[in-house]
């Protein structure tokens, strides 16, 4: 079992958060243009990692954002 994200130390969230995203990354279809896993912890703090371009992950958060709060969701 991993250790708790609070007391990893950058190079292992590095690590932890790579190989989720590896996984992930692994089962994406050919139009997906990259992921962001986020983790929210018990403690408040939230964790990320992406493989979508960095100027796109702000634009797509906020979509993300607006769906939530206007509950447009899908159960899955």
């Amino acid at each position: 079992m991993p250790r708790l994200l609070k007391y990893m130390t950058e190079p292992e969230l590095n690590e932890h958060l790579n190989y989720q995203l590896r996984f992930i990354e692994q089962c994406q279809t050919k139009d997906t243009i990259g992921s962001m896993l986020i983790i929210f912890q018990d403690d408040g703090i939230t964790q990320y990692g992406a493989t979508v371009d960095p100027e796109t992950a702000p634009q797509a958060l906020r979509e993300l954002a607006d769906r939530l709060e206007k509950r447009q969701t899908v159960k899955r």
